[in-house]
């Protein structure tokens, strides 16, 4: 188990002081706003953001690459119908 304490946490209504976040094997197991800081925590000054999941695949992109192919491999005519 691993503890942060933020001197400022944006927690989706604006800043808030005082803010300990607990993290258990990758995954937050607890958020405790007005919290002082816990033996070991990692102090974090100023503010601090939540991450941004990486939600990017080449998926829609491979969909898209088999509905223009036609059966076809050729790059270029895929690249060139992709882009008229």
């Amino acid at each position: 188990m691993t503890g942060y304490w933020c001197e400022y946490a944006e927690l989706g209504a604006g800043p808030v002081s005082g803010v300990r976040v607990v993290e258990e094997a990758g995954w937050i197991v607890a958020v405790d706003r007005a919290a002082t800081p816990g033996p070991g925590d990692t102090r974090l000054a100023g503010l601090v953001l939540p991450g941004f999941a990486n939600a990017h695949s080449h998926a829609f992109h491979r969909a898209l690459r088999g509905a223009t192919e036609a059966g076809t491999a050729d790059f270029w005519r895929w690249r060139d119908r992709l882009f008229t």
